[in-house]
């Protein structure tokens, strides 16, 4: 079985902890770390690591990262010194990636604070999001208690004119001069073709809103606007969705209106 191709982007991630990548290596990874979750993951891995090890025994790193480091340091302009002789040989410090590794300790309190950050951002999004959604929601429920509790409002049922079960009931407030309706168990209507409410005016069809009713045949339309004149009644048919000027089809629900 062949093994799986080697990421060379995992091979930069201690060299980016410990800052000594740059150029258009560091922007190359830093533009792959913005887009993936793995690659970000195991490099707040390797500063947490860093991290603890700025406060415990030093490590000696891997022979590749020495060569590297080693490598990118040959490679840094410095400006002439005098080299003073030492008098005698000393131990090499190991402070620098003491240095090293603190250095990725803050940087790591750093990261963890910028994704605390956003993900308190997005939870606070997500809850005004919640609270302008459940806002809309108690209007819209108090409206529809106001036009049913209203002593003006007449309720008219818009009983089916053939075999058909479904019940369709209006809400004709005369005061305000609108209607909410209500209807259930009404018929999927295919592509195209919508439920259009009709206002009879003088024995003339004044046409009004179309709708559709949802996945289980119910539909509510509120605060539909009635007509100028006397309304005798309202009736129901099937038209093109973005509706007829006069009726093309049968009506499949009518009711009569008190008169005004």
């Amino acid at each position: 079985m062949s093994e799986m191709p080697v990421d060379p982007m995992h091979d930069l991630v201690e060299e980016y902890a410990l800052g000594i990548l740059d150029g258009a290596a560091r922007t190359e990874f830093e533009t792959r770390l913005a887009r993936d979750p793995v690659l970000q993951k195991e490099l707040a891995a390797t500063m947490e690591t860093l991290g603890v090890l700025a406060f415990s025994t030093p490590a000696v790193p891997t022979p590749q990262l020495k060569d590297r480091v080693l490598a990118h340091v040959a490679m840094t302009p410095r400006a002439d010194t005098a080299v003073l002789p030492f008098a005698a040989p000393v131990r090499r410090s190991r402070a620098p990636l003491w240095l090293g590794a603190a250095l990725a300790a803050s940087l790591l309190v750093i990261a963890k604070l910028w994704f605390d950050l956003r993900d308190a951002q997005h939870a606070a999004e997500t809850a005004r999001v919640a609270a302008v959604d459940g806002s809309r929601a108690l209007a819209q429920r108090d409206s529809v208690i106001a036009q049913l509790t209203d002593p003006a409002a007449e309720l008219v049922t818009l009983a089916a004119t053939g075999a058909a079960k479904p019940v369709i009931k209006a809400y004709v407030n005369r005061t305000r001069r609108s209607v909410m309706l209500s209807a259930a168990l009404l018929e999927t209507l295919p592509a195209g073709r919508a439920y259009q409410l009709w206002f009879i005016v003088d024995g003339k069809p004044v046409p009004s809103v179309t709708f559709k009713s949802d996945s289980v045949g119910h539909a509510l339309l509120r605060d539909v606007a009635m007509p100028a004149g006397a309304v005798a009644a309202a009736a129901v048919t099937v038209e093109p969705e973005a509706g007829s000027t006069a009726p093309t089809s049968p009506v499949l629900f009518l009711g009569k209106l008190a008169t005004e």
